[in-house]
């Protein structure tokens, strides 16, 4: 057992495959792929292996400058992400790639002549990041708080937030997607909104529900016929939910695409990129100005380079082994709660679980804010005290990765069974 308080931190000293090691000698199996970081699996020899090589030759990490390691990140991400993605820019983490695609968006618009551009709609109840723009973007509920910043936003038009709702066209839905997008952008004006920004899917806003067939070629429509840039948030499922990320799986046509987590290979670094007629206008090609002092730095790029290569050699295996293992984690996690007589909902999408606490369907925010979120803290406090860490919110997907065996799976399903159990003597 790993018994802790409310409010006791978890060290963790090191890690290793699925496995986290914390400073009180505590084994925790993680669940959460070091927050969405990782799909191959923690403390991997070959990426450690590059990253001290690329330090011995360097006498200093090297800012600003362009190095042959980003380049050849550049290289690799263009060839086996989706062929609309021709140009990368590279930023130190994800809230920052939302951000400059968002500055991005309108000031594009505004080399084009388009000077009133310069409103961006995001889907309500989507996460684009810890930056005030993008949390009034997606203007999750949790962080309400912040809405009231924009006001003070000195560059982005104060009512620059406009939300959709997302889901099919389900009960709770008085209207689908792409008819409030449409609705949104026609009430705004057509030549006031610069870009529709949304997740692929929803995962870490309200737990995992993908969308039906119909949704982004709709979308795609809609943007084109409005001249509204279509913005592609990543930064989650790139790379996870296939190599060429929940594109290639849902089949969108983004103008801009936000990536992240695992294309750093552990390392802060992401990157957004786009279709090369809209990139040339960066500079130095163009007006628009983007820079970091340390985005694109060689140890990040290195690490990349050795996880995208691993990715793109090995993707047959990688992503059906993750497909399998996360399939048998959902289903046994799901028996177990089943058997127990607790009311459990699982949605999945790959490597993506979320097991919701309640008794329908979760087809939308709606339906996801309906579930039991008392009864997931106890859920989630009860696998941690079997050893197994999941991301601390009912409105959070859960990640394997390559690193999780049959017997990790087998772990995971015991400890959801006795943490059940638990719960049920809590209650009597």
């Amino acid at each position: 057992m790993f018994m802790r308080g409310p409010h006791d931190p978890i060290r963790i000293e090191r890690a290793e495959g699925p496995w986290l090691y914390a400073s009180d000698g505590h084994k925790i199996l993680d669940a959460g792929a070091g927050a969405v970081v990782v799909n191959i699996g923690q403390g991997r020899r070959e990426i450690a292996e590059v990253a001290a090589r690329t330090i011995a030759k360097l006498d200093y990490i090297v800012p600003v400058w362009t190095s042959p390691e980003r380049e050849k990140l550049v290289e690799r991400l263009t060839r086996w992400t989706p062929p609309g993605l021709a140009r990368f820019y590279f930023t130190s983490g994800g809230s920052e790639a939302v951000e400059a695609a968002l500055k991005f968006a309108i000031l594009y618009h505004k080399a084009r002549g388009k000077q009133s551009k310069s409103k961006i709609i995001g889907r309500r109840f989507s996460y684009h990041g810890n930056t005030i723009a993008a949390l009034s973007a997606g203007g999750s509920s949790r962080r309400a708080d912040y809405e009231h910043i924009l006001l003070d936003w000195p560059k982005i038009d104060p009512t620059y937030c406009y939300r959709c709702p997302w889901g099919k066209t389900y009960p709770s839905c008085e209207i689908d997607c792409a008819t409030a997008l449409e609705k949104e952008i026609l009430k705004q004006g057509p030549d006031s909104i610069a870009a529709f920004i949304a997740e692929p899917m929803m995962g870490s806003s309200g737990g995992v529900v993908p969308p039906i067939k119909e949704y982004w070629p709709k979308i795609r429509e809609i943007c084109t016929r409005y001249n509204v840039l279509l913005i592609a948030d990543e930064v989650m499922t790139g790379f996870r939910l296939a190599l060429g990320g929940a594109q290639q799986v849902f089949g969108i046509d983004p103008d801009l695409t936000c990536l992240g987590k695992i294309i750093g290979g552990g390392l802060p670094c992401a990157a957004f990129g786009g279709k090369a007629k809209m990139m040339d206008l960066l500079a130095p090609l163009g007006p628009v100005y983007q820079a970091g002092t340390l985005s694109g730095n060689p140890l990040a790029m290195a690490a990349g380079i050795a996880t995208v290569r691993y990715l793109a050699g090995h993707a047959v295996e990688v992503y059906a082994g993750l497909e399998k293992e996360t399939a048998a984690v959902a289903k046994g996690v799901a028996a177990a709660a089943r058997d127990a007589g607790i009311k459990v909902e699982t949605n999945r999408a790959g490597s993506m679980v979320t097991w919701f606490f309640t008794g329908a369907p979760v087809t939308d925010f709606a339906t996801a804010a309906a579930s039991d979120t008392e009864a997931f803290g106890r859920f989630h406090r009860a696998m941690l005290d079997q050893g197994v860490w999941l991301p601390p919110s009912q409105f959070e997907a859960a990640f394997l990765s390559t690193a999780h065996s049959s017997a990790d799976i087998e772990f995971t399903v015991e400890a959801a069974r006795k943490a059940f159990a638990s719960m049920l003597a809590a209650r009597n």
